[in-house]
Protein backbone atom coordinates (compact mmCIF):
# COMPACT_ATOMS: atom_id res chain seq x y z
CA UNK A 1 0.00 0.00 0.00
CA UNK A 2 2.84 2.34 0.90
CA UNK A 3 4.62 1.66 -2.42
CA UNK A 4 1.41 2.42 -4.31
CA UNK A 5 1.07 5.68 -2.41
CA UNK A 6 4.66 6.66 -3.24
CA UNK A 7 4.13 5.89 -6.93
CA UNK A 8 0.92 7.94 -7.06
CA UNK A 9 2.64 10.80 -5.24
CA UNK A 10 5.53 10.75 -7.67
CA UNK A 11 3.17 10.65 -10.66
CA UNK A 12 1.44 13.78 -9.36
CA UNK A 13 4.82 15.39 -8.73
CA UNK A 14 5.84 14.68 -12.33
CA UNK A 15 2.54 16.03 -13.68
CA UNK A 16 2.99 19.22 -11.68
CA UNK A 17 6.56 19.64 -12.92
CA UNK A 18 5.48 19.23 -16.56
CA UNK A 19 2.47 21.51 -16.08
CA UNK A 20 4.61 24.26 -14.55
CA UNK A 21 7.13 23.91 -17.35
CA UNK A 22 4.44 24.18 -20.03
CA UNK A 23 2.86 27.16 -18.28
CA UNK A 24 6.14 29.02 -17.89
CA UNK A 25 7.38 28.39 -21.42
CA UNK A 26 5.00 27.02 -24.06
CA UNK A 27 1.88 28.85 -22.86
CA UNK A 28 3.69 32.19 -22.61
CA UNK A 29 5.30 31.70 -26.01
CA UNK A 30 1.91 30.95 -27.59
CA UNK A 31 0.46 34.13 -26.08
CA UNK A 32 3.33 36.11 -27.54
CA UNK A 33 2.86 34.37 -30.91
CA UNK A 34 -0.83 35.27 -30.90
CA UNK A 35 0.04 38.92 -30.27
CA UNK A 36 2.56 38.88 -33.13
CA UNK A 37 -0.03 37.48 -35.55
CA UNK A 38 -2.57 40.10 -34.50
CA UNK A 39 -0.02 42.81 -35.23
CA UNK A 40 0.75 41.26 -38.60
CA UNK A 41 -2.95 41.33 -39.55
CA UNK A 42 -3.22 44.97 -38.46
CA UNK A 43 -0.22 45.92 -40.58
CA UNK A 44 -1.47 44.11 -43.70
CA UNK A 45 -3.54 47.08 -44.86
CA UNK A 46 -1.23 49.80 -43.57
CA UNK A 47 2.39 48.67 -43.82
CA UNK A 48 3.03 45.51 -45.81
CA UNK A 49 6.77 45.57 -45.03
CA UNK A 50 6.13 45.66 -41.28
CA UNK A 51 3.51 42.93 -41.68
CA UNK A 52 6.11 40.69 -43.37
CA UNK A 53 8.60 41.40 -40.58
CA UNK A 54 6.01 40.38 -37.96
CA UNK A 55 5.29 37.19 -39.91
CA UNK A 56 9.01 36.35 -40.07
CA UNK A 57 9.27 36.88 -36.33
CA UNK A 58 6.18 34.71 -35.78
CA UNK A 59 7.72 31.93 -37.88
CA UNK A 60 10.84 31.96 -35.70
CA UNK A 61 8.64 31.87 -32.62
CA UNK A 62 6.81 28.80 -33.95
CA UNK A 63 10.15 26.99 -34.36
CA UNK A 64 11.04 27.88 -30.76
CA UNK A 65 7.73 26.49 -29.52
CA UNK A 66 8.18 23.28 -31.51
CA UNK A 67 11.66 22.80 -30.04
CA UNK A 68 10.26 23.37 -26.54
CA UNK A 69 7.54 20.75 -27.08
CA UNK A 70 10.11 18.30 -28.40
CA UNK A 71 12.20 18.84 -25.26
CA UNK A 72 9.13 18.14 -23.10
CA UNK A 73 8.44 14.94 -25.04
CA UNK A 74 12.09 13.93 -24.71
CA UNK A 75 11.92 14.59 -20.97
CA UNK A 76 8.98 12.19 -20.72
CA UNK A 77 11.03 9.44 -22.36
CA UNK A 78 14.64 9.98 -23.53
CA UNK A 79 14.40 8.00 -26.77
CA UNK A 80 18.16 8.13 -27.36
CA UNK A 81 18.64 5.57 -24.59
CA UNK A 82 16.69 3.09 -26.71
CA UNK A 83 18.19 4.22 -30.03
CA UNK A 84 21.90 4.70 -29.35
CA UNK A 85 22.48 3.38 -25.83
CA UNK A 86 23.77 4.77 -22.55
CA UNK A 87 27.31 5.85 -23.44
CA UNK A 88 26.31 7.73 -26.61
CA UNK A 89 23.40 9.42 -24.81
CA UNK A 90 25.68 10.60 -22.00
CA UNK A 91 28.20 11.82 -24.59
CA UNK A 92 25.47 13.83 -26.34
CA UNK A 93 24.44 15.35 -23.01
CA UNK A 94 28.05 16.33 -22.28
CA UNK A 95 28.40 18.00 -25.70
CA UNK A 96 25.11 19.90 -25.37
CA UNK A 97 26.07 21.18 -21.90
CA UNK A 98 29.38 22.48 -23.23
CA UNK A 99 27.48 24.43 -25.90
CA UNK A 100 24.84 25.65 -23.43
CA UNK A 101 27.06 27.08 -20.70
CA UNK A 102 30.48 28.57 -19.95
CA UNK A 103 30.80 26.25 -16.94
CA UNK A 104 33.55 23.66 -17.31
CA UNK A 105 31.81 20.27 -17.49
CA UNK A 106 33.64 17.20 -16.17
CA UNK A 107 32.03 13.79 -16.73
CA UNK A 108 33.29 10.39 -15.56
CA UNK A 109 30.28 8.11 -15.94
CA UNK A 110 30.29 4.32 -16.08
CA UNK A 111 28.12 2.47 -18.56
CA UNK A 112 24.65 1.51 -17.34
CA UNK A 113 22.57 -1.34 -18.71
CA UNK A 114 19.54 0.16 -20.45
CA UNK A 115 17.66 -3.16 -20.27
CA UNK A 116 16.63 -2.05 -16.79
CA UNK A 117 14.73 0.84 -18.34
CA UNK A 118 13.32 2.35 -15.15
CA UNK A 119 16.70 2.66 -13.44
CA UNK A 120 18.57 3.88 -16.53
CA UNK A 121 15.99 6.54 -17.42
CA UNK A 122 15.70 7.67 -13.79
CA UNK A 123 19.47 7.98 -13.30
CA UNK A 124 19.78 9.84 -16.59
CA UNK A 125 17.04 12.27 -15.56
CA UNK A 126 18.70 12.83 -12.20
CA UNK A 127 21.97 13.67 -13.98
CA UNK A 128 20.16 16.05 -16.38
CA UNK A 129 18.28 17.76 -13.54
CA UNK A 130 21.42 18.19 -11.47
CA UNK A 131 23.26 19.76 -14.41
CA UNK A 132 20.41 22.20 -15.07
CA UNK A 133 20.28 23.11 -11.36
CA UNK A 134 23.99 23.94 -11.43
CA UNK A 135 23.65 26.00 -14.62
CA UNK A 136 20.62 27.95 -13.37
CA UNK A 137 21.47 28.54 -9.72
CA UNK A 138 25.06 27.85 -8.72
CA UNK A 139 27.13 30.56 -10.47
CA UNK A 140 29.81 27.87 -10.62
CA UNK A 141 32.91 27.72 -12.79
CA UNK A 142 33.08 23.92 -12.74
CA UNK A 143 30.75 20.96 -12.39
CA UNK A 144 31.78 17.37 -11.82
CA UNK A 145 29.46 14.44 -12.48
CA UNK A 146 30.91 11.07 -11.50
CA UNK A 147 29.01 7.77 -11.62
CA UNK A 148 30.42 4.39 -10.68
CA UNK A 149 28.63 1.07 -10.93
CA UNK A 150 29.94 -1.17 -8.14
CA UNK A 151 28.36 -4.56 -7.55
CA UNK A 152 24.70 -4.09 -6.77
CA UNK A 153 24.92 -0.30 -6.33
CA UNK A 154 25.10 2.82 -8.48
CA UNK A 155 27.13 5.61 -6.86
CA UNK A 156 26.51 9.09 -8.25
CA UNK A 157 28.52 12.14 -7.19
CA UNK A 158 27.43 15.62 -8.35
CA UNK A 159 29.59 18.58 -7.38
CA UNK A 160 30.07 22.25 -8.25
CA UNK A 161 32.21 25.13 -6.99
CA UNK A 162 29.38 27.67 -6.90
CA UNK A 163 27.69 29.73 -4.22
CA UNK A 164 25.79 26.90 -2.54
CA UNK A 165 22.50 27.48 -0.72
CA UNK A 166 21.07 27.52 2.77
CA UNK A 167 19.73 24.22 4.13
CA UNK A 168 16.20 25.61 4.57
CA UNK A 169 16.13 26.69 0.92
CA UNK A 170 16.14 23.09 -0.34
CA UNK A 171 12.40 22.65 0.35
CA UNK A 172 11.69 25.50 -2.08
CA UNK A 173 14.14 24.18 -4.67
CA UNK A 174 12.02 22.34 -7.23
CA UNK A 175 14.94 20.60 -8.92
CA UNK A 176 16.22 19.21 -5.61
CA UNK A 177 12.72 17.96 -4.75
CA UNK A 178 12.56 16.22 -8.13
CA UNK A 179 15.87 14.46 -7.50
CA UNK A 180 14.99 13.39 -3.95
CA UNK A 181 11.62 11.99 -5.00
CA UNK A 182 13.12 9.99 -7.85
CA UNK A 183 15.92 8.63 -5.64
CA UNK A 184 13.33 7.67 -3.02
CA UNK A 185 11.23 5.87 -5.61
CA UNK A 186 14.32 3.85 -6.60
CA UNK A 187 14.84 2.89 -2.92
CA UNK A 188 18.05 4.91 -2.89
CA UNK A 189 19.51 7.51 -0.58
CA UNK A 190 20.73 11.04 -1.22
CA UNK A 191 22.98 13.29 0.85
CA UNK A 192 23.57 17.02 0.19
CA UNK A 193 26.48 19.12 1.46
CA UNK A 194 26.44 22.79 0.57
CA UNK A 195 28.07 26.04 1.53
CA UNK A 196 30.23 28.89 0.23
CA UNK A 197 32.53 26.28 -1.33
CA UNK A 198 29.73 24.95 -3.55
CA UNK A 199 27.45 21.95 -3.40
CA UNK A 200 28.17 18.23 -3.31
CA UNK A 201 25.38 15.70 -3.78
CA UNK A 202 26.01 12.02 -3.18
CA UNK A 203 23.44 9.45 -4.34
CA UNK A 204 23.43 5.69 -3.93
CA UNK A 205 20.86 3.61 -5.79
CA UNK A 206 20.45 -0.18 -5.67
CA UNK A 207 21.01 -1.94 -8.96
CA UNK A 208 18.71 -4.81 -9.79
CA UNK A 209 20.50 -7.50 -11.78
Amino acid sequence: MENTREILYFQEFERRRIAEGLHDTTAQELIHLSQQLELAFLYLEQDIVQAKLEMISAKKQIKTIINGIRETIYDLRPTTLDDIGWNATVSCLHDSLIQETDIQVHFDIDELDCDDGVTAVSVYRIICESCQNIIKHSHAKNMWIFMKVQGNSIHLSIQDDGIGFQAHEENNHFGMQFMRERVLLLSGKMNVETGDYGTHIYIEIPRYL
